[in-house]
């Protein structure tokens, strides 16, 4: 019996050049007119809300252009804070329009990324190498040498280049993590990280079974950095105890207060005690780029993992974290698994790695393309602009609040990160006041539509953080800034 079912998609795609042309100009609105909406237009009236959490499913399909005039009404009006060049909350940013475009090519093209030797496979690994020349993630001659895995965000990356190290270390311990698991009676593993480390750090560890017990926190100096002379004390107390030290995290600009941890002393003791390094670079893993901050993270070429989220400073759309590891054939020793119906890859001249065979996931989509193109559009010396342009920003900020009698830094200024609250010149207030008054001026703000900077905590005092990331940011932000703060501190 012949079906008679034809799918609306078939009309969609005959008609496709009006629909893209319809959906084009939503989002040139939307670019366009974004800067002169409230910072935060993230929320939609709670009816609006009920309405979309509720939406049946129609027996029959909704039309293509009802479906679009549904989103561009009810939608994309409604913007998160990042999208806005005022924001200055979180590590995130807008994404540049060239890598906008880029994306919805490669969803175009649905090719994946994990396998088979097609166009994108290759651009991954132009991708992969300029990512390299971008951190310092090189050999001792200077030349890219690594592999880059992309995957959803900071926090993934994360988990391969911890997982990859467990691994590293059973089998330096003599022992196959693979097979025998955690579960026989062997020297725990201990991993360090500083205590400015981010979250997923202990996400990570607590989800390969290493537990938090067996995760150490190294105390940090003056400047929010680890100390190398506690983490030194620290491995010696586990060696004593008959465990087994297995890895550090050291970060480049943490996510709190931008904090670099000193490198090459890290790097030092992980060769005297022969343990996996892997740096948290999310969001500072490009800084070394800017000649401030060269020297600071010169040792990227002795790591040997490094996570990179190009969805952070190289202003790429969510989502994108990449992992850049040294030694491959350990990714691929960790995760391969190649059963029949998987052809392996590098069978054909000319074929490279395929990414699925030196991670967890098998079918992911192409964020090579979106990532490629934004730096493309760029160039070196454009992302190297773009980087010194927002730390500068940080810079000036942080001398206007060092010659204000209201103003006071938390923190050292790093990267493009500043943390600091408004102090009101007179009778002197509590450090509770304080916290009060400074969250008063943060909510402040956001209400008023000018300016997204919620608050953080500093060593238990609650900070106003200023993260300067897009594109547009200049010097007249950091002077609305300051006024926006002591607008509403009056």
């Amino acid at each position: 019996m012949s079906s008679s079912f034809k799918s609306p998609h078939v009309d969609d795609r005959r008609d496709f050049g009006r629909l893209i042309r319809r959906v084009g100009e939503v989002m040139a609105k939307h670019l366009t007119e974004r800067p002169d909406m409230p910072v935060d237009s993230s929320l939609p009236p709670m009816e609006l809300r009920r309405e979309l959490a509720s939406i049946p499913l129609a027996k029959n399909g909704m039309t293509a252009d009802d479906i679009l005039s549904l989103l561009e009404d009810k939608v994309m009006p409604w913007s998160m804070p990042p999208n806005h060049p005022r924001s200055y909350a979180w590590v995130n940013t807008s994404p540049a329009p060239i890598s906008i475009l880029s994306d919805a090519l490669a969803t175009t093209l649905n090719n994946g990324l994990a396998d088979y030797d097609h166009s994108g496979t290759y651009l991954m690994y132009s991708l992969g190498r300029w990512l390299m020349e971008l951190s310092g993630f090189v050999d001792a001659t200077g030349t890219p040498n690594g592999m880059a895995i992309l995957l959803g965000g900071g926090s993934a990356a994360n988990l391969n280049g911890l997982t990859v190290a467990r691994y590293w270390a059973a089998k330096r311990d003599g022992w196959g993590i693979r097979v025998e698991g955690l579960q026989n009676n062997r020297p725990a593993l201990i991993y360090y990280a500083s205590a400015e480390a981010h979250s997923s750090v202990q996400k990570c560890v607590e989800q390969l079974g290493i537990g938090t017990a067996n995760l150490r926190s190294i105390e940090m100096d003056a400047a929010f950095r680890m100390r190398p002379e506690a983490l030194r004390e620290a491995i010696e107390k586990d060696l004593a105890a008959g465990l087994s030290p297995a890895c550090v995290v050291a970060a480049v600009g943490s996510t709190n207060v931008a904090a670099i941890d000193p490198l090459d002393d890290i790097a030092d003791i992980c060769e005297e005690y022969n343990l996996w390094l892997h740096v948290d670079g999310a969001y500072g893993g490009i800084v070394g780029l800017d000649p401030a901050y060269t020297e600071m993270t010169r040792a990227m070429s002795r790591v040997n993992s490094l996570t990179l989220d190009p969805h952070k400073w190289l202003q790429v759309p969510l989502d994108c974290g990449a992992l850049l590891v040294r030694d491959r054939q350990l990714n691929h020793e960790n995760y391969a698994l190649i059963p029949d119906y998987l052809r392996p890859a590098g069978t054909d001249e000319g074929s490279v790695p395929w990414p699925s065979e030196y991670m967890f996931e098998l079918t992911f989509g192409d964020r090579a393309l979106k990532t490629w193109a934004a730096i493309a559009r760029l160039g070196r010396d454009g992302v190297r602009d773009m980087i010194v342009n927002c730390n500068n920003l940080a810079r000036i900020l942080g001398e206007v609040i060092g010659e204000s009698d209201d103003l006071e830094l938390l923190s050292p200024v790093s990267v493009s990160t500043v943390n600091f609250r408004h102090v009101p010149v007179g009778p002197s207030l509590s450090e509770s006041e304080l916290n009060i008054l400074n969250q008063n001026i943060s909510d402040a703000i956001v209400d008023s539509g000018e300016a997204h900077i919620p608050t953080t905590k500093v060593r238990g005092a609650v900070s106003l953080r200023a993260c300067f990331l897009h594109y547009e940011n200049c010097e007249e932000d950091v002077h609305h800034l300051v006024s926006l703060v002591r607008r509403f501190a009056d």
